[in-house]
């Protein structure tokens, strides 16, 4: 299923220490403002008396931000470089975080999300891709590899640090020392540690470009088959696995299934998101993007199945988690390849914004349209069997987008023959 293709030929002098700079930054940023949320929920809505539902908007919101966010953070970085962006990123997470722990009111605490948001926009994985490939030229895979590699264990090192920080000084005090802590690290890495310009890439002028020129640009994007298939397979992904994460306890636990069982189907996906990203590290460069994202895409197709249609046993959790953290660890990587492998290396960070909101945006709808769609239904397999439905719809669309680049090869071939 997964499609060879040419060896690139080996580079010498890759950056390195650049590339890990920003794996230590992301490693941070994703444990930090992602899942600091995952052990904050509990004791912020034991103390406040928020229901789930409101605090789960508070979280919408801030995803919303950060769609809406996605094309200007790549847009500013095509033409000023990262540095200052993911540098002001930082220090607005950590403020934003920092304002969540002293909110006492519901506008403080949606202020805080809202601000949250648009620090995530600026700092997790689109600038880091973007600076990335712009440094590693042709050898972008192996700096976006290492980049998602190390970030995939920011559950696995931040969520018991941020257990234990409630533990110590609960969660209020908690959340300003993540805050404060962020800044104190993220802020003088970034700063000190990535190169004005994105380096290797030519860089626009903002003086000299045309807005009616950026604008026609801007639409033969959208316009682009390439382009939409892309949106809508990133989009397809981004639901599918944010919805059924965010509902997969609550799930189980309407199915019957013990608390201890639960909890070791979470733990698997960790370790198989890392094997999946570390065979991509291995051998990625003998497949085309399209390819491993088909074959990624069939596993996590199988892995909902496996929910939907067979009992909750151990066993048959412990293989749809398994398949299901393998498959997303290798789409992770795929998604940042794969724009530089059909649109170049040029104008990566401004399409790569571009194609980010839509799936941000469907990560944000997602758990809500999942909750509502269950609350209708009353049966809790109403969740896999519409994760399903999103999966197939990815999965077409990216058949359909190999299809149609296939078509346009052979037709280009035959008109330079003729």
């Amino acid at each position: 299923m997964i499609v060879p293709t040419e060896k690139s030929g080996r580079s010498v002098n890759l950056p390195w220490a650049l590339a890990w700079r920003l794996a230590a930054g992301q490693i941070v940023s994703w444990g930090i403002f992602y899942y600091g949320f995952t052990v904050i929920a509990g004791p912020l809505q034991a103390e406040t008396g928020w229901t789930r539902t409101f605090l789960h908007v508070g979280l919408s919101l801030g995803l919303l931000a950060w769609g809406a966010c996605a094309y200007p953070v790549g847009w500013w970085i095509q033409r000023r470089g990262a540095r200052g962006l993911m540098t002001m990123s930082s220090a607005m997470g950590g403020g934003a975080l920092t304002l969540m722990g002293l909110s006492h009111t519901p506008a403080l605490y949606l202020t805080a999300w809202v601000l949250l948001g648009v620090a995530m926009a600026g700092a997790l994985y689109e600038p880091a891709f973007a600076v990335v490939t712009a440094a590693f030229g042709p050898a972008y895979r192996k700096g976006i590899t290492l980049v998602t590699l190390v970030g995939g264990l920011a559950s696995t090192a931040f969520v018991p640090l941020g257990q234990a920080a409630v533990d110590r000084w609960g969660w209020r005090m908690a959340l300003v020392v993540l805050g404060v802590g962020h800044v104190m690290v993220c802020g003088p890495l970034h700063w000190w540690g990535l190169p004005r310009r994105p380096v290797g890439a030519p860089v626009a002028s903002v003086e000299q470009e045309h807005w009616r020129g950026w604008w026609q640009t801007f639409r033969a994007d959208l316009a682009d088959p390439r382009f939409f298939g892309l949106a809508v397979w990133f989009a397809a992904h981004s639901a599918a696995f944010t919805g059924l994460i965010f509902l997969l306890a609550q799930v189980l636990q309407a199915r019957g299934v013990e608390s201890g069982t639960i909890v070791s189907t979470i733990a698997i996906m960790g370790p198989m998101q890392v094997l999946g990203r570390l065979f991509l590290s291995t051998r990625g460069e003998n497949y085309s993007s399209l390819g491993t994202g088909l074959f990624a895409m069939l596993v996590l197709l199988g892995a909902v199945l496996v929910l939907l249609l067979l009992p909750p046993t151990a066993w048959w959790l412990g293989l749809f988690s398994g398949a299901l953290g393998l498959g997303n660890g290798m789409l992770t990587i795929v998604r940042g390849t794969a724009v530089a492998e059909l649109f170049g290396r040029e104008r990566y960070a401004e399409i790569n914004g571009a194609l980010a909101a839509p799936g941000v945006l469907a990560r944000a709808a997602a758990p809500l349209v999942l909750a509502e769609i269950w609350s209708r239904v009353g049966d809790a397999r109403a969740v896999p069997l519409v994760v399903t439905l999103v999966v197939l719809g990815g999965l077409s669309a990216l058949v359909w987008l190999r299809r149609t680049i296939a078509a346009g090869q052979v037709q280009g071939a035959a008109r330079a023959g003729g």
